[in-house]
């Protein structure tokens, strides 16, 4: 006999709330757990044919014969590869909301579906026991554990919870993702690819993205690039321990080498330990036991034993700074930048190499090297992200203090002029900072806090300067301007990023006028790349005109953006801002990147990774594997092979569709009475503000309606109903326009 809710109490009603909710977890993992597993068989030969629903190549040895048959030499296929770069770019975007720690246990139980597979037959009755014990003693922790954050996470909780994926996951997943590479290369007769080769590099917003959120400041940014400077100084050194007992090699090594020994030999006189937490969270003190007369005749034992020295040092002044403590007095070297640590490594790979020990430089010593081209020392380059506003009431500060007028009522003919000047101007603008800091508000002192930050800390942990909201060509150079008068001797990257329709329409023109300008064609100099970062908005851009819309209007600003780049001869890497859901940029990754305009991929793509993405593609170390082997065919396939650009017919269909789409979305949206009380009745948006899902506010205000709430709460509030209002809503009026027009075949021919 059924029992209605009604007659429930609410403890009941909660516990099959989560019992529901545990059960779709584990629907998931389990579905997750299938995909890679079917993949592996694929790949043993188990399986004739693994079908996608694209029908694509996404494993890296079918892309690549594919690649030869389409008439691409191997060669080409190699060179295209040695210079490719994807950046994954983690942001904490708050639409995860299981918690960490029953994501933890998921993995654990991913674990063990993963032993019991590849255990077979080998395992004893008692080890599979063991194994099934175990699935069931995480599921019952997950059961026994609130399911609910109870406190709102800080941005330093989210960059944690960012560096624990990297250290738990693609720590040993991006070795292994270069191995299956070049497995693949080697059937079509390729090398194996150059130590230097970057196939993927990480970027993240933990920390560094304080558009709307007040609690990034830049005491956070200063301890989250320092903290991730000990996480990877402390998984470095543990990989060193490993070596030490591998590269036991009495055997001559090469003059370079034994240069580097000597001038290094005296940097390792204290005898230092450490503590380390592995990625397992055991703590182990690791003492200088390697330091005796053995070492002397094995030269890289020697040269690891002061590596170990310096990366105890460098956790240890790491360790301090994200602390906010001042760094301990050492009289030992420290490593400062990748580069320095990557100098040893390389020696005694090239070493090993010429010596004739081929197998030993290709095993561990190798990984370390990947590693290093991938994570660096700071294991993930931070992004800083700031409102273009922001950046105006500082720069308007200044002129109120040179007594020139208030820059914000300047037209931007008089903005670029002045800015222009201002940046080919050796002396400051600003001259006593301290008296200048008390007569300005703290939002303006906050903005500068952070520069100084930048200028202090150096670029190499950094990643690009986002603009959010950027309008015009003056919002760009603000920012450089500001790096100038914080003394920023090279300048981060500064990336516009174009989020609304509008702005969409309007990016060539900006990006047009910075081309023009006599310093910013100059300006790379000063900058640490050679190439103009543009960020494209899906998320913003679907909210204020309709997905079909978004689609479009992103579409065309990367054609514009591609030819005028190309006109201008600069290099121009595009970063797109995707989410999760389909709302939000969403979709099939393969088919996505195989989908952009020609010649906006030339081995160079910039992604963002939000919420709940995280933990799909890279929370269990098969999907990150997976997931690699995706994105690295993809991006492949769409530099030698890119698609062939839509006819007039179907451009006109196409603008004609988006114009009555956004017309019908904009008036449902903005224009419907009521429609606000519709949005808050049938979604549990006002209950997810409740939630402690994330460290940002919801909205980019205190008042307003649809348009001053963030894109994701919007949609992640229509997708708990399964409505997806923001996905479909205007498509279906512009298909019935066209169909009305005559055009059923052709909007049949897009459908399918």
């Amino acid at each position: 006999m059924g029992v209605s809710v009604e007659q429930c109490s609410m403890a009941e009603v909660q516990d099959i709330a989560r019992m529901l909710a545990m059960l779709l977890g584990q629907i998931n993992l389990a579905e997750r757990h299938h995909r890679f597993r079917r993949w592996c068989m694929y790949k043993r030969g188990e399986i004739q044919m693994l079908l996608f629903s694209d029908g694509q190549h996404h494993q890296a040895a079918d892309c690549f014969k594919h690649l030869v048959e389409s008439g691409f030499t191997p060669k080409k296929i190699y060179e295209s590869l040695s210079k490719q770069n994807l950046e994954l770019v983690f942001t904490a975007h708050p639409t995860q909301s299981v918690r960490r720690s029953i994501l933890k246990k998921y993995s654990r139980i991913d674990a063990a579906l993963d032993s019991l597979d590849s255990g077979g037959d080998f395992d004893t009755p008692l080890q599979k026991e063991n194994t099934l014990n175990d699935i069931q003693h995480n599921l019952l922790a997950i059961w026994r554990t609130n399911n609910m954050r109870s406190t709102k996470p800080t941005p330093e909780d989210e960059a944690r919870y960012g560096l624990s994926v990297i250290e738990e996951t693609l720590w040993d997943a991006v070795p292994e993702h270069y191995v299956t590479v070049e497995d693949a290369l080697h059937r079509i007769g390729q090398p194996a690819l150059p130590i230097d080769c970057k196939l993927i590099t990480l970027g993240s917003w933990m920390g560094g993205d304080r558009d709307g959120n007040p609690f990034v400041t830049h005491h956070v940014t200063r301890r989250i690039v320092y903290l991730s400077m000990m996480r990877a100084a402390k998984l470095y050194y543990q990989d060193v321990e490993a070596l030490l007992w591998t590269l036991s090699v009495h055997a001559e090594a090469s003059q370079e080498l034994l240069t580097w020994l000597k001038e290094h030999e005296t940097v390792g006189v204290e005898n230092l330990s450490v503590e380390v937490e592995d990625r397992e969270g055991r703590q182990s003190r690791f003492w200088d036991f390697y330091r005796s007369e053995q070492t002397q005749e094995e030269p890289y034992r020697q040269v690891l034993v002061i590596v170990r020295e310096m990366l105890e040092r460098t956790i240890q002044i790491s360790e301090a700074l994200s602390n906010g403590k001042p760094p301990p007095q050492m009289s030992g070297a420290y490593f400062k930048t990748t580069e320095e640590l990557t100098k040893p490594f390389t020696l005694m790979y090239e070493s090993l190499m010429m010596t004739g020990n081929k197998m030993l430089a290709r095993g561990k010593l190798l990984a370390i090297l990947r590693r290093l081209h991938t994570f660096g020392l700071h294991l993930i380059r931070l992004d800083i992200r700031q409102e273009s506003t922001r950046h105006e009431e500082v720069i308007d500060a200044i002129t109120a203090d040179l007594g020139i007028g208030k820059y914000t009522d300047w037209p931007e003919e008089k903005r670029m002029e002045w800015l222009t000047t201002e940046l080919k101007n050796r002396r400051p603008l600003i001259g006593n900072r301290q008296l200048w800091n008390a007569n300005v508000t703290d939002n303006v002192r906050e903005v500068m806090d952070t520069f100084d930050v930048i200028a202090a800390c150096g670029a190499e942990p950094f990643g690009a300067y986002i603009i959010s909201m950027t309008r015009s060509a003056s919002h760009v150079l603000e920012v450089h301007l500001l790096q100038k008068e914080a003394g920023c001797t090279t300048h981060l990257r500064v990336a516009p990023l174009f989020e609304t329709k509008e702005d969409l329409i309007n990016a060539p023109g900006t990006m047009l006028s910075l081309f023009k300008n006599e310093w910013y064609r100059t300006h790379f100099e000063v900058v640490g790349c050679k190439h103009q970062e543009v960020m494209l908005g899906y998320s913003d851009s679907a909210k204020d005109a309709g997905r079909l819309t978004s689609v479009w209007e992103l579409y065309k600003a990367q054609e514009q953006l591609v030819t005028m780049a190309d006109e201008y001869k600069v290099p121009l890497n595009l970063f797109h801002g995707r989410g999760g859901s389909v709302g939000r940029g969403g979709g099939p990754q393969y088919l996505a990147i195989l989908s952009q305009p020609p010649g906006s991929i030339r081995g160079n793509l910039r992604v963002t990774i939000q919420g709940e993405v995280i933990e799909s593609y890279f929370g269990v170390r098969p999907s990150c594997e997976l997931t690699f082997e995706r994105y690295t065919t993809a991006v492949l396939k769409a530099t030698l092979m890119p698609p062939t650009p839509p006819e007039a017919m179907y451009r006109d269909i196409m603008q004609r569709m988006s114009e009555t789409s956004c017309a019908s979305y904009k008036k449902m949206v903005y224009e419907t009475p009521n429609f606000v009380d519709y949005f808050r009745s049938i979604t549990p948006e006002q209950e997810l503000k409740g939630l402690n899902l994330g460290s940002r506010p919801a909205k980019r205000g205190t008042k307003g309606g649809i348009e001053t709430l963030r894109a994701i709460p919007w949609m992640f509030s229509w997708t708990q109903t399964r409505l997806h209002l923001p996905v479909w809503f205007g498509v279906g009026s512009a298909l019935q326009a066209e169909v009305e027009a005559g055009m059923i075949s052709v909007c049949i021919d897009i459908y399918v």
